[in-house]
């Protein structure tokens, strides 16, 4: 039989038990709040962009799921679908330039691929896995897994770039996703254990903003646009490479980001999408290695920044972007 004085203890255990958790939760509660009286305004969103093929042509959007995974819209993710060479590794604008040419769009339940004098390519954004087809690919020195997409696809992209034995592959939901914290990078990588990506260069995200490309377009003979470097998210800000400094991000209402490091550039951002070439004369990329290059990246130089998701939400061209200073 149970006594009243083992009754009270057990209360007065309990009770203390639920006070301490009620005080801890609201320690953790104030200290958040505290947390977001720091952020300042930094900008506005003025564009979003989302890549499904990674190294073909983006879709505009005005609104989008910041997911942990890439801009998501209609159930396709950013950088999910990918080229892959006969020996697995990715292809991309570095190595065929004409892939700027590839037009993608979502229709219902397919992703269409476009190019110039070329039927259409549709390829189900929600293909059954099966695990025969799922074959081991590679970016840059990071191991992963895609689903090949078939051989109506690999013929259709071997044909278009004129290359031999290019297969499409899909990172399916379920499959294997690169971690960024596993990239090796001179300067250090601040990535954490769960940021992860399917097939993008390193983080989910790159984002940059309006005035850093305008500060860059005063010093070129021939203006560029956004299209030669492929941001997700596009930032009005308060100046030019204001978004060097930022550490953390909130967009909107919900959607908060971890900055990751700058982004360095490559002859990539030479393709001129319009014609699907690289410039003649090195640019932007030459005149970035004058202005934009530090002593910790060598003589790679930087432009936007990688960014990953720690709280996913709805994010729309026009959202207020608030941002935690290094």
């Amino acid at each position: 039989m149970v006594s009243g004085d083992q009754i009270s203890e057990s209360a007065f255990i309990f009770g203390t038990l639920a006070i301490s958790s009620a005080a801890k939760y609201a320690f953790g509660a104030y200290t958040r709040w505290q947390k977001l009286q720091r952020f300042q305004l930094v900008g506005r969103v003025t564009a979003l962009n989302l890549f499904p093929v990674k190294s073909c042509g983006g879709i505009s959007v005005q609104r989008a799921l910041c997911s942990r995974l890439g801009l998501k819209v209609q159930g396709v993710t950013d950088r999910h679908w990918m080229v892959t060479r006969p020996n697995g590794d990715f292809l991309s604008q570095r190595q065929a330039p004409k892939m700027s040419l590839l037009k993608v769009s979502i229709h219902g339940d397919q992703v269409f691929i476009d190019g110039p004098g070329v039927p259409t390519l549709k390829v189900p954004i929600n293909p059954p896995v099966v695990p025969s087809q799922v074959k081991t690919c590679r970016v840059w020195e990071c191991r992963t897994e895609g689903l090949d997409c078939g051989q109506e696809a690999a013929d259709w992209v071997s044909s278009f770039l004129g290359l031999e034995g290019l297969r499409l592959l899909f990172s399916a939901p379920g499959m294997h996703k690169r971690d960024a914290s596993d990239e090796f990078k001179p300067w250090g990588n601040p990535a954490l254990l769960g940021d992860q990506a399917a097939y993008s260069d390193f983080g989910a995200y790159m984002l940059l903003s309006d005035e850093s490309l305008g500060f860059l377009n005063t010093k070129l003979s021939k203006p560029v646009s956004m299209r030669n470097f492929r941001p997700n998210i596009v930032v009005s800000a308060k100046e030019a490479f204001d978004e060097d400094s930022w550490h953390e991000i909130k967009i909107g209402d919900t959607a908060f980001m971890r900055v990751l490091d700058p982004c360095t550039r490559c002859t990539m951002t030479t393709v001129n999408g319009e014609v699907g070439e690289k410039s003649k004369d090195g640019e932007p990329l030459a005149t970035l290695k004058r202005v934009r290059c530090f002593p910790a990246y060598g003589e790679t130089p930087i432009f936007g920044v990688n960014c990953a998701v720690d709280v996913e939400g709805q994010i729309n061209v026009g959202d207020q972007v608030y941002a935690l200073r290094k």
